[in-house]
């Protein structure tokens, strides 16, 4: 009836590298995953330090909501963080390049602003 989802292997250790990548601490990545979920989504929703270890060792997955944020503030798609088939070297390089999730998040607006369309 349904499908089991595998989990990804690779994602603990991508997200340890989003955090070095940003060079944050644990309380720090807790912080600003917890502001990053908040700017996108105007909903708030507590991440306690100890998750980030959590989600680094393996011991938890985190939900959508929290993915997303660790791609938007590492700047890579959510389909290179979660596909296993994207290497950690790989992944390594594609830290802050992929894709400005700020600029389209600018552009998405200006094209919605009725005063443009007036």
């Amino acid at each position: 009836m349904g499908h089991i989802r595998k989990r990804p292997t690779l994602l603990k250790i991508k997200l340890l590298a989003i955090r070095e990548f940003l060079n944050a601490t644990q309380v720090d990545m807790a912080s600003k995953l917890e502001s990053e979920i908040l700017s996108y989504s105007s909903r708030h929703y507590r991440i306690k330090p100890g998750r980030t270890s959590e989600y680094e060792n393996g011991r938890r997955e985190p939900n959508l909501f929290v993915l997303m944020a660790y791609g938007r503030l590492a700047k890579v798609h959510l389909e290179s963080l979660v596909n296993d088939e994207v290497s950690v070297e790989t992944f390594r390089f594609r830290l802050g390049k992929e894709v400005d999730y700020a600029k389209l998040l600018r552009r998405r607006r200006k094209t919605l602003d009725p005063k443009e369309h007036a």
